[in-house]
């Protein structure tokens, strides 16, 4: 990682790809995440600096890296032990590569609280449910521990809350869709039914599936309209006679 001044990332990154041979790194990127801004009446996507003031670099060879840095002293920032750049671990590297996507940004997530639970239906931070810490709706950010630096630091990513119960009201919701899909559905080849987790008994409509990933994505109506929401191919049960496999190859 190359230490900058918060809010000068992208200065940084351009004064690297000018001064430092690019023969020395295989790639310098800025990590992103999704979040939304409400303005003009509308919620829009927009992009934003996963960790301020650092910019990272894959390099083999850091010592050219470190000539190259010397030349704009400008957009870079000596830290308390007088270096530049400070290394992440292969621990650190693998947990943010999971998290981010081949452009290094961290997609929007959604879910629903259920009393203090988080259950997160799509996105990213479903992986990472157990590092939440704490749920803004109305910025739709969750604040979440990530490895990094040599400790867990907080950061902040995109996610949207589209309901809140009270477990009591949860079960209940539960509980009268499973009666009303035994009456209603039957064992097509697209229905599939939730074996863990809060939905748990519910059944649900087999939309795509991304196999490599493992992550399938079933249509479930608990709110009064259909939800989508991701699974595991262990997590679900497929009535199947082989019609999915169409929509799992276009996925993959």
């Amino acid at each position: 990682m190359i230490h900058t001044m918060s809010g000068q990332e992208q200065d940084c990154k351009l004064q690297c790809e000018k001064y430092v041979d690019g023969q020395a790194y295989q790639e310098l990127f800025i990590p992103q995440y999704i979040a939304q801004k409400h303005f003009k009446k509308e919620w829009h996507d927009v992009k934003k600096t996963l960790f301020p003031g650092y910019l990272f670099v894959d390099t083999e060879d850091i010592g050219i890296v470190m000539e190259g840095l010397k030349k704009f002293r400008q957009y870079t920032k000596v830290l308390r032990d007088g270096e530049l750049v400070s290394p992440i671990t292969q621990e650190e590297q693998a947990f943010l590569s999971a998290m981010m996507d081949k452009d290094h940004i961290v997609k929007y997530s959604e879910g629903f609280l259920i009393g203090k639970t988080v259950c997160i239906t799509q996105g990213p931070l479903r992986n990472y449910q157990g590092n939440i810490k704490n749920i803004d709706r109305h910025r739709r950010i969750a604040k979440i521990d990530v490895p990094i630096f040599g400790r867990m630091t907080p950061v902040e990513l995109g996610f949207g809350a589209f309901a809140r119960l009270s477990e009591e009201e949860f079960s209940e919701l539960k509980a009268e869709r499973i009666q009303k899909q035994e009456q209603e559905l039957k064992n097509s080849p697209d229905q599939v039914e939730v074996l863990t987790g809060p939905f748990k008994g519910v059944r649900g409509t087999f939309l795509y599936a991304n196999a490599e990933q493992d992550e399938w994505t079933v249509e479930i109506d608990l709110f009064g309209v259909g939800t989508k929401v991701m699974f595991r191919r262990g997590e679900i049960r497929m009535f199947s006679d082989g019609k999915q496999d169409k929509k799992i190859s276009n996925a993959t």
